[in-house]
This record gives structure tokens, C-alpha cells and sequence, in this order.
């Protein structure tokens, strides 16, 4: 069975991915929704005034005016959208793009974008970022690297571990190979690039998964976020994954992705 989770593109990506699909001369796959056959075109044009993508064909293969789905492939992702078959002024067939443009992800990739949906956390033992580094109060906003050093002197070090809390961020999305989650500026003083997390805890309402290593990647400012409050967004890749854990990861994803009606497939959000 084939689980697609499909993200709707703005105005100006749009413009954007269909304007490459007619530099690119790739292919288009046409259908009528609800029929099994697929009709597979190369496309010559985009037409950005009136928004037609021209294909390398002047013969109708169905009645022109006949509301369609196309599909495309470009630089490895996946759209889709709708449109109504005509000709163009050069009795070319042409595909008049009435519908939103999406981009589609194979659930077989397991990759689930959790917020704001599901609740799903990832959860750091603070102890991987003042090895050799600094440690942070992230109530006071101030150094205390000196201050926790000198506790731990005191106390066993199993113990003071103990002790420590640990940090629990909400993801932003999660898979097999990853994860990314959002941040304030304090706690880039933690994630940075390049920085080594063992032992990360990705926690879901009903199942914890360890995660015996979890690199960080990217940290950016996070776009969707207030101006008066910056946030950032930290990307981070699981390098040492065992397959165990990968099925385990794969498997709660998808059993997620099963409860929502939404992410079906492309026929069964459109209206």
C-alpha cells in the first residue's frame, strides 16, 4: 500500500517549479481522476501569462476542455496538480494549470513533519555539551561553567548526572536519517554545527526510541518564526543508526500517518 504526505506550495514556488519543469524539457504523467491510464508527454514551454504547460504533441489523446491531474519529476521531488486540456495558437496541446501545485513524500522515506500535529520529542542529556565546552543557565541566561564544575567536585559524578535535567525540545519533523526541531538563541550555544549528542531520547506519546547518536548538520534562522523573539532551526542527522531502530522509527511513523484522513493520496484531496 502507498502512503504520500503532500505539502501545497505558495504562489511564488509555484511559478517557480513550473517555470523549471518548461527550461528542463522533462515529462509530464496526464490522467483523469479516478482512471488507471496515464498518459506520459514532453513538455516544450511554460507559458507564465497564462500559465500553460505546452507539450510536444498536437493530437488530443481526450476531449480538449477535459479537467486533468499531471504529474512531474524535478531534481528528484515529485509534483502535482491540476489542469484542463486545450491548444495553444500553434495547435499544440497545452495543460492550463487551474489547481494548486504540490510536492509529495513517499512515506516509504519515513519522514513525518510532526508539528503542528503531533507531538513528538527529542530529549538531550545536557552532559554531551559542557565536555570541554560551556555550560549554560537556561533560566538565569547566564555563564556557569565555573559554578557547575565546582558542584560536581562535590558530589558523585553518577549522582550529579542524576541530577541534571535533561532538555526536551518539540520536533518539527522527524525520519529514518534525522531530525529538526526549532530553538532559541540561548540553546545555539548547545547545537552547534558539528556538535555530537549520544544517547538522544525521541519520544512519542506512547513509545520512546534511543537514538544512540545524533549529529547536528545546520542551525538557521527559523523563517516561520516571531521577530521580536528570534528562533532558529537546527537540523540533525543520525549517523550511527542501526536497522533495528530505523524499522523501529519507520514503523511509528507510519503507523502516525495511517490515523490522519488527509495524507492520502493526491486524488483523495481533491475536491
Amino acid at each position: 500500500m502507498s502512503y504520500t504526505y503532500f505539502s501545497k506550495l505558495n504562489p511564488h514556488e509555484k511559478l517557480s517549479r513550473l517555470s523549471q519543469l518548461g527550461q528542463s524539457g522533462g515529462k509530464v504523467t496526464v490522467w483523469i481522476k479516478g482512471k488507471k491510464e496515464r498518459v506520459n508527454f514532453s513538455v516544450l514551454d511554460f507559458d507564465k501569462e497564462r500559465y500553460n504547460v505546452q507539450l510536444n504533441t498536437k493530437i488530443p489523446f481526450i476531449p480538449l476542455k477535459t479537467e486533468v491531474l499531471f504529474s512531474f519529476d524535478l531534481r528528484g521531488m515529485n509534483f502535482f496538480s491540476q489542469a484542463t486540456l486545450n491548444k495553444n495558437i500553434l495547435d499544440n496541446i497545452v495543460l492550463e494549470v487551474t489547481g494548486d501545485l504540490y510536492k509529495s513524500e513517499k512515506r516509504s522515506s519515513y519522514r513525518l513533519m510532526t508539528y503542528p500535529i503531533y507531538e513528538v520529542y527529542a530529549e538531550f542529556d545536557p552532559k554531551e555539551s559542557y565536555e570541554g565546552g560551556v555550560v549554560f543557565d537556561f533560566k538565569s541566561k547566564t555563564n556557569q561553567t565555573g559554578l557547575f564544575k565546582n558542584f560536581l567536585k562535590l558530589v558523585d559524578k553518577k549522582e550529579s548526572e542524576d541530577q541534571i535535567n535533561k532538555l526536551k525540545f518539540r520536533t518539527q519533523d522527524i525520519s529514518t536519517t534525522g531530525l529538526s526541531l526549532q530553538v532559541g538563541h540561548l540553546e545555539t550555544q548547545i547545537f552547534q554545527k558539528d556538535s555530537i549528542f549520544n544517547d538522544v531520547n525521541l519520544i512519542f506519546k506512547d513509545e520512546t526510541i534511543v537514538i544512540p547518536e545524533a549529529k547536528v548538520v545546520y542551525v538557521v534562522d527559523y523563517v516561520g518564526s516571531d521577530r521580536k523573539v528570534k528562533s532558529y532551526k537546527v537540523g540533525m542527522h543520525f549517523p550511527k543508526l542501526s536497522t533495528n531502530i530505523g524499522d523501529q522509527i519507520g514503523k511509528k511513523i507510519n503507523e502516525l500517518l495511517r490515523q490522519i484522513d488527509s495524507n492520502k493520496d493526491f486524488e483523495k484531496i481533491i475536491k
